[in-house]
């Protein structure tokens, strides 16, 4: 899928959010963003790996909306978290079966950078310096 596809399929997922459709819109979005990460998008393992980490970067954010900056950075995160974890593997003896492999991956732990400063925190915490 091309820029403007996925472009396409950002749009919708947000039509779909502001009706209230969020697993449809989710989906989109996963979409949308995993198109934008090219070859790696596509393969079956790194799909999952990437719709479980947005899941998470979701259910850790105040508002469902992303803008198309927000998701990029998000999956290039999440993009080198998997790459990282594919080259520690190489070298480990450990879990070198398909389900212990998915079950490392499953218990990943990505730190995202959420914003979740109110302004009225931001504005006490500038009076305060």
């Amino acid at each position: 899928m091309d820029i403007k596809g996925s472009v396409k399929l950002y749009s919708k997922a947000r039509e779909m959010m502001e009706k209230g459709m969020i697993e449809e819109a989710f989906d989109l979005y996963c979409d949308a963003f995993l198109s934008r990460l090219g070859e790696i998008g596509r393969e079956c393992e790194f799909s999952l790996f990437y719709r479980l980490q947005m899941a998470k970067y979701f259910s850790c954010k105040k508002n469902v909306f992303i803008s198309l900056a927000e998701g990029d950075m998000v999956s290039d995160l999440i993009k080198g978290s998997y790459n990282q974890f594919i080259s520690s593997l190489k070298e480990s003896p450990f879990c070198r079966t398909a389900s212990g492999r998915l079950r490392l991956l499953e218990n990943l732990e990505i730190i995202f950078p959420v914003q979740n400063d109110t302004e009225e925190s931001l504005s006490k915490l500038a009076v305060s310096k």
